[in-house]
Order: C-alpha cells, then sequence, then structure tokens
C-alpha cells in the first residue's frame, strides 16, 4: 500500500510528489514508489481520497522552523532594525509637542489649540489601529511589501506636511499619511524580533523599545536647530530624509524568521467575557487619555507661565531622556513581583505626577516633574505587552488580544489631547491668559482612573495575597 506510506516515504528522503491518480514519488536516489494505482484498496481513482492524499504530504513536507538564536548577528541585527522603526514611529509621535508649539504661533495660530492637538491625536491613533490590520499581513509572509509601503508613506507624509498651507493639509499629510505609514513600520518592531529571542527576550525588546525615547531626544534638537536656521518647512523636509535613510537601515537589516501563517480574528469574544481583560482594555483607555497630554503641552506650557525659551523647548527632552531608564529598570522587576505590581504603581504615579503639574511654576519644579514624568510613562508602555500576555491563557490568542489592547490605547490617545486642548481654549477666553489647571486636571484624573482599574484587574487575578501577579 505505497500510497498510504506517503509520509513515511517523505521521511525517509522522498522528495517531489506526482500524480497521485497513477504518478510516482521519486526518491533522491532516482527510485520510485507507485501511488495511486498501485493501491490494493482500489481507491487511487478516488477524488476525496487524493484529496486527503495531498494534505498529508503537504504537512508532511513542512519543515518546522528551528529554535530562536537567541543571539548572534542575525538576531541582533533584528534588534538594531526595531530600534530605528520605533525611533521613526514613538520617538516621531514624542516630538509633536514642539509641532503643537510652532503651528499654535505661526501659520495656524487662527485654529484653536484642541484643533492642532487633533493633529497628533490622529497620527497616534492611525499608527496603533493600523499596526493591528498590518499585522494580519506580516502573517501572512507580507512583511517586505508592509515595510516598503508604510516607508514611503511615512516619509511622504513629511514631506507633504512641508509644504502645507492650511490646517487640512497637515491633519491629511502629518496625522493621516504618517500615521498610516508609522502603523505598517511599526508592527514589525513587536513581531520580528520576539520571534529571534525566547531566553533574552526581555532585554531585546527593551533595547528596541529605547529607539522610541532617544527619538524623542534627537528629533526634537534637530527640528528646533533646524527651524532657527532654515525654518519650519525645510527643518520638516530634512526630518523626512533622516526618517529615510534610518528606516531604509530597518528594511535591509530586519527579515521574518517564521514562515507565514494564518492570522487569528480580529476579536476575541471569549476574552471579552473574561472580567480581568474587559477592565483591562478599560483600564489602558482611560491611562492613555491622559498619559501623551503633558507631551503635546509641555513646551508651550512652560512658555506661557515665563520660563525661558531654551529650557522650555529641553523638558520635552527630559521627559524622553527619563523614559530611557523607566523602559529598562522595570522590566527587570516585573520578573521577580509581577507586571500588574509593577504598572499599577506606574500609572498611579504618572496621574499624581501630572496632578503636581498644577502648581509647578518653578523651573526646578518642572525640570524634576518632566523627567518623573518620563520615567513612570516609560515604565508604562514597557511592561503593557507583558501585562497582555499574562492575562491571555491562550497563547494562540495573544496577537488579537495585544490588538484589541493596542485599539483601546489608541482611542484613548484620540480623545485625550483634543479634549484637553477644548479645556485649555475655553478656561484661558475665560480667564483672559492662559489657564492650564483644568487640562492637566483632566489629564491626571483619567490617567489615576486607569490606575485604579488596574487594581480591579489584579483583584481579579490574584485577590488582595501579596503575590506575583
Amino acid at each position: 500500500m505505497a500510497s498510504r506510506g506517503v509520509p513515511k516515504r517523505l521521511a525517509s528522503g522522498y522528495q517531489s510528489f506526482e500524480d497521485l491518480s497513477g504518478g510516482a514519488i521519486t526518491g533522491p536516489d532516482g527510485s520510485t514508489a507507485a501511488t495511486g494505482t498501485s493501491d490494493s484498496s482500489g481507491r487511487g481513482g478516488d477524488p476525496a481520497f487524493v484529496k486527503n492524499e495531498a494534505s498529508a504530504f503537504a504537512a508532511a513536507s513542512q519543515v518546522a522552523p528551528p529554535p530562536p538564536p537567541n543571539g548572534g548577528l542575525t538576531a541582533w541585527l533584528q534588534v538594531l532594525g526595531a530600534f530605528f522603526l520605533n525611533l521613526n514611529t514613538w520617538g516621531l509621535l514624542n516630538t509633536f509637542g514642539i509641532f503643537q508649539s510652532e503651528y499654535s504661533a505661526g501659520f495656524l495660530k487662527t485654529n484653536t489649540e484642541s484643533a492642532i492637538s487633533w493633529i497628533g491625536s490622529v497620527q497616534a491613533f492611525l499608527m496603533l489601529v493600523v499596526c493591528v490590520l498590518c499585522g494580519r499581513l506580516l502573517d501572512a509572509g507580507y512583511f517586505y511589501t508592509d515595510i516598503s509601503v508604510g516607508v514611503f508613506l511615512a516619509v511622504f507624509g513629511m514631506m507633504m506636511t512641508s509644504i502645507a498651507t492650511q490646517y487640512w493639509h497637515v491633519l491629511l499629510a502629518q496625522g493621516v499619511i504618517v500615521g498610516i505609514g508609522n502603523g505598517m513600520v511599526f508592527i514589525p518592531s513587536i513581531q520580528i524580533v520576539g520571534t529571534y529571542f525566547s531566553t533574552r527576550r526581555s532585554t531585546a525588546m527593551g533595547v528596541a523599545a529605547t529607539g522610541s525615547s532617544i527619538g524623542g531626544i534627537i528629533y526634537p534638537i534637530l527640528l528646533k536647530r533646524l527651524i532657527l536656521s532654515v525654518g519650519l518647512r525645510w527643518a520638516t523636509r530634512v526630518m523626512g530624509f533622516v526618517m529615510l535613510a534610518t528606516l531604509l537601515v530597518s528594511v535591509a537589516a530586519m527579515k521574518p524568521r517564521l514562515p507565514p501563517r494564518k492570522s487569528g480574528p480580529l476579536i476575541n469574544t471569549a476574552a471579552l467575557r473574561d472580567p480581568a481583560f474587559a477592565v483591562w482594555l478599560f483600564a489602558v483607555f482611560f491611562t492613555f487619555i491622559g498619559l501623551y497630554i503633558p507631551f503635546f503641552y509641555v513646551e508651550k506650557y512652560a512658555l506661557d507661565i515665563g520660563v525661558s525659551p531654551d529650557l522650555a523647548f529641553y523638558l520635552l527632552m527630559i521627559m524622553n531622556a527619563g523614559s530611557v531608564p523607566g523602559r529598562l529598570a522595570p522590566s527587570a522587576l516585573a520578573d521577580k513581583i509581577g507586571n500588574l505590581s509593577v504598572m499599577i504603581p506606574a500609572v498611579v504615579m504618572s496621574g499624581i505626577i501630572i496632578l503636581a503639574w498644577v502648581k509647578a511654576e518653578e523651573q526646578s519644579g518642572l525640570v524634576a516633574i518632566s523627567f518623573f514624568l518620563g520615567f513612570a510613562s516609560g515604565s508604562i508602555q514597557a511592561i503593557l505587552p507583558a501585562n497582555v500576555a499574562s492575562l491571555c491563557p491562550d497563547l494562540s490568542m495573544l496577537g488579537t488580544n495585544m490588538g484589541m489592547t493596542m485599539f483601546a490605547s489608541g482611542l484613548g490617545l484620540l480623545i485625550g489631547s483634543p479634549v484637553a486642548g477644548a479645556i485649555l481654549e475655553k478656561q484661558s477666553m475665560a480667564a483672559g491668559g492662559p489657564t492650564y489647571w483644568g487640562a492637566l486636571t483632566f489629564a491626571g484624573v483619567t490617567v489615576i482612573v486607569g490606575g485604579l482599574l488596574l487594581l480591579v484587574v489584579r483583584v481579579i487575578r490574584a485577590g488582595f495575597a501579596v503575590v506575583k501577579a
């Protein structure tokens, strides 16, 4: 019964598969094994039987991927590529506070602060939502298509921003086009690196994630210096060229290790029926409503209370510098006490710091608040993916649950800054001058609500016991 022995023969070295209804399997030495017609049961010509035999061959011919290398040149090149992807996605988003100040004082000064902040919010929202959708492209084997189109859109959007003359031009170019492009290039930094590491995955992901903090330091300096020398338009073009050069390093260095596979569903309805995960989605939604408001308004706030322009500019970089240790140190602590046990205090501390900002009117206070808020926010972003994994009992649905988390986070980012801008504008008009306490209170309270909801998640998962969670 040669045809029923197809999987065994393939395992022993046969290489090609010909007509199952009467062809042969050819071995490495040129010998053949009859199929189909040699079946003593007489079922060789049965279409259903032939289909089953073909399926058996396909399953037997698949070669399982080797285990992760956990190091080596190729693996660390993925980390380098992901570093530059983070630098040009979250790093660019962390720079929007500079654009907010320049737009509100420049050619968009007739627009409200809320309207201008929609540009950065739309960019952040689309980055996270498109990231989820494009994850399915990577699963299907379209890595190079995804990252190439993403690089083009991100750079093209920045170039179009440099020639924009009206509000809707900037919203379309910097908000929509750059947002979509960033979403397409951000997803490989999540999916590719983890497949090359198992024992040192946290270290590799942490190093790659620092790209967002480094980008939030380098890009504001580059942008501000160029604005002073060549103006905003050429400064934006130069940023586009820098993005192109660094993103091409990622295109050249990165490659998927695993074969294409079928993606899971976009929504895991079973997870929504899990009380812990349902509350988790609300927690990240409220956290991200307020978390990025200070990043958008820190420079303008400092200028409005009389801080020198130089220090006001450096406050955003101090925030991003603080997030570097914030991304690295808490990850090691989370391995010992649990991810939620690290994220809860980080979120609550972020909310308290934002509320304390209301009374910060001296330079030393602003510097301290900026650094510690950067540290806390960096901790949140570093621990968030690990929390999704710990809340996912079925790891085959991890990608879907991560996508749902990113959507909830992106929705919070979309809402937060425009609402804060509307509060700022209304209070400032009523007071006859810049008034920030309402916007900062809104940001701080929403973040603290997110922290309290995370505490609920921990109680659902582990009760009130002092255990790793």
